[in-house]
């Protein structure tokens, strides 16, 4: 008889003890503006234990963000027992307006009751022109108003593929909230070119005593394809400040009071950081395709376009075998760079060209991208005579008047002179021109022959007749001017030598250097260099006097594949070695001296 009361009250002990263990679940809102936290409460009452609450089946449907807990035991009669509390900061992961269940959480052997919250749209609870709160049909608090909420607009729901869409993203932010800049989330469609159009705007205003503060993303998107479009979803991760737990909600009177008992999130000793999470929808936009009458070669739906051209030097001299730069602007509003067509010339009978690889670049001016392409073309005319440069056009279409246009780079009518062949280097076959200012070959020995006489004579003792007929005055200010000639030279060419030397070294090793490092500029200046130094001819200012100078075909087409690499778009392709081995052959050469080459004649040996 003691066994089975015994074991009755072992019995009724333990279905006591099971039946005074209660787990209960409870959330601060029920109903949440859709990316916003809510606050999940678990309050256990019951024996002590050390088991943890089972939160993976929360994470179907939303996302954990922060987890607490506090207990506090009681001893009475010999009993011991617990309260133990639970926290854990939750932000549904449905897109509003839908109604999600907190499925019930396992505490061991119990489980919590479920809980039901409604997820509301924000930016349709919100009114942003207002600032009035329309309360969601069946809202029993005040504590669904929106603290924040996010929306995207569009200009223009039928645009031309590839136009430019102005899209506005604005935040509406009645809490302090932070964070960084919104994200374009990619679906890998690659439906759409986005480009930034500067920082955002920001307004601040107070509406029926509710302070809202607008914070306004511009974008420009591109449509890459004709059809119905959706504009991407943006997604903004931020969070707004609150004092730490033990302390008020400093926003509590302004949302109606009790709208957060604790702070969600990562907290310190001054303030609690609340995750806030907003998904903007996307916009619905039909792009329209390309016009069937369009006839352009290029498509480029634009605002405006615009060429135009710099001359270097800015007023050009065209001579033959010297090289004048031509860049050209091609500017187009509303397109991005990848949109812009290359630029060609036309071929000019007698003239080389050389375009340089085009550069672009993108900037905003006026809420629209305006996008930029660059090229250089360098002219080099083999041969006199007037000539037309053409003109360069691109075709596009103005979005503003729906019509197709034609930007125009008007034809340039140019007169090429002769080159400047240096008179002291005649080109093979060829008699040098001698200029009139200077004497002739035959006149200098007449000068050395009058000079060896009386190398140093006085005026006096000039005959009186010749001075009469003035020759004694034209022969004294001739020996004066080859003087100060000679002085001239002996005081500047040695130290230009020296500069040269100290600059570059020896001017053979530095152009081999330069055209094994393929530093084709450097190896530019330094064969004129060479060149200079080689035939003592400081007249030698471009390729067509080096060639001819060096009088070697083979060198000769050498210096043009150089001419290619350092000018043309589709260079011919450089062998370094190859180039090394001709010019070495060249250096080689001795250099015949011809009176009459050097500054001054012999008459001052």
């Amino acid at each position: 008889m003691k066994k089975l009361i015994l074991t009755l009250f072992l019995s009724l002990t333990v279905w006591t003890e099971a039946w005074a263990q209660n787990l209960t679940a409870r959330v601060n809102r029920s109903e949440v503006p859709e990316g916003e936290t809510i606050l999940l409460t678990l309050d256990y009452d019951g024996n002590a234990t050390n088991a943890v609450p089972d939160l993976n089946v929360l994470d179907k449907d939303f996302t954990i963000y922060s987890v607490s807990n506090s207990f506090r035991s009681n001893y009475v009669n010999g009993v011991t027992t617990q309260t133990r509390q639970w926290q854990i900061g939750l932000m549904p992961k449905a897109s509003a307006p839908a109604e999600v269940e907190i499925p019930p959480v396992k505490l061991g052997n119990i489980a919590s009751n479920p809980v039901k919250v409604r997820v509301l749209d924000a930016a349709d609870v919100m009114e942003a022109n207002t600032g009035k709160y329309q309360a969601h049909p069946g809202s029993t608090s005040a504590q669904a108003r929106p603290k924040f909420a996010i929306k995207g607009a569009v200009d223009n729901e039928t645009p031309y593929v590839q136009q430019q869409v102005d899209y506005t993203l604005t935040l509406y932010d009645t809490g302090g909230l932070q964070g960084s800049e919104p994200q374009f989330m990619d679906n890998g469609r690659n439906d759409w070119i986005i480009k930034s159009l500067g920082s955002p705007e920001i307004d601040s205003k107070v509406i029926n005593g509710r302070a809202i503060r607008e914070i306004k993303f511009h974008y420009a998107l591109f449509p890459q394809k004709s059809g119905e479009l959706e504009t991407p979803e943006i997604r903004f991760n931020g969070y707004y400040l609150t004092q730490s737990r033990h302390g008020s909600d400093p926003f509590e009177e302004l949302f109606g009071g009790g709208l957060f008992d604790a702070g969600i999130g990562f907290t310190d000793m001054f303030a609690t950081r609340n995750p806030v999470v907003l998904t903007a929808k996307p916009v619905k936009v039909k792009v329209r395709p390309v016009p069937q009458n369009y006839n352009g070669r290029w498509w480029i739906p634009a605002e405006s376009v615009r060429l135009y051209a710099e001359w270097e030097p800015k007023n050009p001299v065209f001579r033959v075998g010297e090289a004048i730069n031509r860049t050209i602007y091609l500017k187009a509003a509303g397109v991005v760079d990848s949109q812009l067509p290359g630029i060609t010339f036309k071929p000019v009978v007698g003239v080389k060209q050389y375009p340089e690889k085009a550069v672009t670049q993108n900037s905003i001016e006026g809420g629209s991208v305006v996008s930029v392409k660059k090229v250089s073309n360098v002219y080099i005319p083999g041969q006199p005579g007037s000539m037309t440069i053409p003109e360069v056009e691109v075709e596009w279409f103005n979005v503003r008047t729906g019509q197709a246009e034609k930007a125009v780079l008007p034809a340039v009518n140019i007169t090429v002179l002769p080159g400047r062949t240096p008179t002291a280097s005649p080109l093979p076959g060829t008699e040098a021109s001698v200029p009139a200012s200077e004497p002739s070959p035959a006149a200098a020995p007449v000068a050395k022959a009058e000079n060896a006489a009386a190398p140093a004579a006085a005026p006096a003792s000039v005959p009186s007749a010749a001075v009469a007929g003035g020759y004694g005055v034209y022969l004294i200010a001739a020996v004066a001017f080859a003087l100060g000639l000679l002085l001239s030279w002996l005081i500047l060419r040695p130290k230009k030598t020296a500069d040269r030397q100290a600059d570059i070294g020896d001017y053979r090793k530095y152009v081999i250097r330069c055209a094994r490092e393929k530093d084709f500029r450097a190896l530019r200046d330094a064969i004129l260099a060479w060149a200079a130094d080689k035939y003592k001819d400081s007249r030698i200012t471009n390729m067509k006097d080096v060639v001819a100078r060096a009088n070697s075909k083979e060198f000769e087409k050498q210096i043009e594949l150089l001419v290619a690499e350092l000018y043309s778009d589709n260079p011919a392709g450089w062998d370094s070695e190859k180039f090394i081995k001709t010019f070495e052959s060249v250096d080689k050469k001795k250099t015949a001296g011809k009176r009459g080459k050097d500054p001054l004649p012999d008459l001052y040996k």
